[in-house]
């Protein structure tokens, strides 16, 4: 007959049952998983402990109580109230001694349960680790991005974990952990914990039985050991590449993929998904390498997975839906050329103007891009040309476009993978912005938020690479290319080659030699006394100054006024790129030899005027220069004799205007 048992009961009846054994007998009760069978029932959890607490107490110690559970009760039953939180913290209590199963104790279960060999395989083993000890550091080494795993410590840690490599244990164990808080697995309570990788890794395991001894576990198998507890829609982008993708080796990838896609510390990147796949000590690298860009080639075309930089993610249904509809989104090259030139002139060059080193002066350009005029046109050009360009591959007709130019073309170094991101760049932003909405479903909101934050840092990848590029990047000059060594960032290449086009596009810039003209070049030159600027000796005229009262001079002869905005923009443009200070030093010069007269609204003006209407730009305009009037020189003597006549005392001047402006004075002081 069935009759109803307390707990005192069983109790009792357990403390008699070892009153019947010798002295130092124990009778203890192991309970698997006991967190899953009370759940969120209070009324069991204060069973478990009252069994607990009366057992103790009745056999006086010599009956235990050992269970297992998880170790974060939260994911196993949700989250509790507080009263359920004080009642599990009183069960814990009852459980004085806590062991928790670590990876390390996980890894040596499996190695003793699964992995144990005979000892002529671990002797085997050992030899062969120790020729390829070096060769396995290498193969199964990942890159410096993302969290790190340590590889096989040693000969009989080689031994003891083969096929298996010693990465797996400690990833499977957070790909579980994470795929399980993404809701990827069947049932409430699936156990995701150290114990449950057993069960995988038998699988795995089993499935190379029939391998030769230098074959090892790919990472993608692990996907076949969880599979059948996987929720079917959480895996439909795989079933669908199973049945339509030729590329099985893709598929494989793919899994390998989907295991990692939420472990956001692993850095899917070519280099460490070549790792993940390798599944051969004596694997053919270049062989390996191909496929796995082949394979990723194709699974990004197909939107099974989408990259981001250098790494590849794969997408769940809503977001390879998404994927698919930003691909088919359209840009128009405005908005490509508009980008490249954020990146290329706003962000890498940065400046609109350049200094050129060796007068410290700073000089304006035009930027272009394919052909496509930025901005307003100056006369030196900077024009950076791309592979979307149409005549890309025309090299001499680019070469020929520079012949006789006041520009240079920087040709960027082909790169498939730059134009794509920057199309995907603009793509996204694009339906991003389209489609916020406040009607979308949460998953939907989710895939956009983070399609925007991927973006924000494809732009930052993309700013980079354009750096790489233009560093790289081929220079024409004056109908020839610009030979010159590699340089660290594009910047510096811009400045360097820029130079050089100083130089070509204006010769006539050596003539101001190496001083450094101001405002306060001009002002000397203007207050200064003739003899103290140029000595006694007026015989010869400086380059400059000659090339300056030439222009005066001959506009004069064919009846046209020289303004100083006249003089200004001639001497600016090629062949002089003289700048402003330069030009009007050079014009005070002339004016304060006596070559120039210096005009305002038809009255001569004298120094302070002068050198006001050199500093005010608005004055350029209506300031005219012309030639000082040719004056017979028998009439300068007559007049020099005159004044030592009148004030016995010589004049040692020379020019006509300077004798009559030393008279003039002279007589003023005598009337004053």
């Amino acid at each position: 007959d069935r009759q109803k048992q307390s707990i005192e009961d069983f109790c009792e009846r357990v403390h008699e049952y070892i009153k019947t054994k010798a002295a130092g007998f124990r009778l203890n009760f192991f309970v698997d998983e006991v967190g899953q069978y009370i759940s969120d029932n209070s009324k069991l959890m204060l069973n478990l402990q009252t069994i607990a607490e009366t057992l103790a107490t009745r056999t006086k110690g010599d009956s235990w109580i050992l269970v297992t559970s998880q170790e974060d009760m939260e994911k196993v039953v949700g989250d509790m109230s507080k009263s359920q939180q004080n009642d599990f913290s009183r069960i814990q209590a009852r459980f004085k001694i806590k062991i928790p199963l670590t990876s390390a104790n996980v890894d040596e279960v499996i190695e003793k349960r699964l992995l144990k060999k005979n000892d002529d395989a671990q002797k085997h083993l050992i030899s062969v680790f120790k020729k390829e000890r070096a060769h396995l550091d290498t193969l199964l080494s990942f890159s410096d991005a993302g969290v790190q795993f340590k590889g096989y410590q040693n000969d009989a840690d080689f031994a003891n974990k083969f096929p298996l490599v010693p990465y797996q244990f400690d990833l499977f164990q957070q790909c579980r952990r994470v795929l399980s808080t993404h809701n990827a697995f069947q049932g409430k309570h699936a156990s995701v914990g150290e114990r449950s990788m057993l069960g995988v890794f038998q699988q795995v395991v089993q499935k190379t039985e029939d391998r030769s001894d230098r074959a090892v576990i790919s990472y993608d198998m692990m996907y076949e050991g969880i599979r059948n507890e996987l929720r079917g829609e959480i895996q439909s982008s795989i079933i669908l590449a199973e049945k339509n993708l030729d590329n099985r080796f893709a598929v494989k990838v793919l899994k390998a993929l989907f295991l990692v896609k939420y472990f956001g510390n692993f850095k899917t990147t070519r280099r460490n998904i070549s790792v993940l796949m390798i599944d051969d000590i004596d694997v053919d690298l270049t062989k390996h390498k191909q496929n796995i860009e082949e394979a990723l080639n194709t699974l990004e075309n197909q939107s099974y997975v989408q990259r981001n930089g250098d790494v590849y993610e794969f997408l769940t249904d809503d977001e390879k839906d998404v994927e698919e509809e930003i691909k088919n989104t359209g840009i128009d090259d405005q908005a490509t050329t508009q980008l490249l030139k954020e990146i290329l002139f706003d962000e890498i060059i940065r400046d609109n103007k350049i200094r050129y080193i060796e007068n410290k002066q700073d000089y304006d350009f035009t930027s272009k891009i394919d052909g496509t005029l930025l901005g307003r046109e100056k006369e030196l050009e900077i024009e950076i040309i791309t592979e979307d360009y149409p005549d890309y591959d025309n090299v001499s007709f680019i070469q020929s476009q520079t012949m006789g130019s006041t520009g240079m073309k920087l040709v960027l170094p082909s790169d498939s993978v730059f134009i794509k991101d920057l199309k995907m760049y603009l793509k996204t932003n694009k339906y991003v912005k389209q489609s916020q909405s406040t009607s979308n479903r949460p998953e939907v909101k989710r895939i956009l938020q983070d399609k925007a934050q991927q973006n924000t840092e494809r732009r930052r990848n993309l700013v980079f690479m354009a750096n790489k590029l233009l560093a790289a990047s081929t220079v024409y000059m004056n109908g020839g290319k610009y030979e010159m060594g590699q340089t660290s960032d594009g910047k510096t290449r811009v400045i360097n080659v820029f130079q050089d086009l100083i130089k070509t596009v204006y010769p006539n810039l050596r003539m101001l030699g190496s001083t450094q003209f101001s405002e306060d070049s001009i002002k000397n030159a203007v207050r200064s006394r003739q003899d103290d600027l140029f000595g006694t000796d007026d015989n010869t005229i400086p380059e400059a100054e000659f090339e300056v009262l030439n222009l005066i001079q001959r506009r004069k002869k064919q009846s046209d006024r020289t303004s100083l905005n006249d003089l200004k923009t001639h001497f600016t443009r090629k062949p002089y790129g003289w700048y402003q200070n330069a030009i009007w030093t050079i014009t005070a010069n002339l004016y304060k030899r006596g070559k120039i007269e210096v005009k305002k609204d038809s009255n001569l003006l004298e120094d302070e005027d002068v050198l006001n209407a050199l500093l005010n730009s608005a004055y350029y305009g209506n300031t005219l220069l012309e030639p000082q009037a040719i004056i017979d020189l028998k009439l300068v003597t007559d007049l020099k004799q005159t004044y030592s006549n009148a004030f016995e005392e010589s004049c040692s001047l020379k020019e006509a205007k300077e004798v009559a402006m030393a008279f003039k004075d002279k007589l003023k002081q005598m009337y004053i």
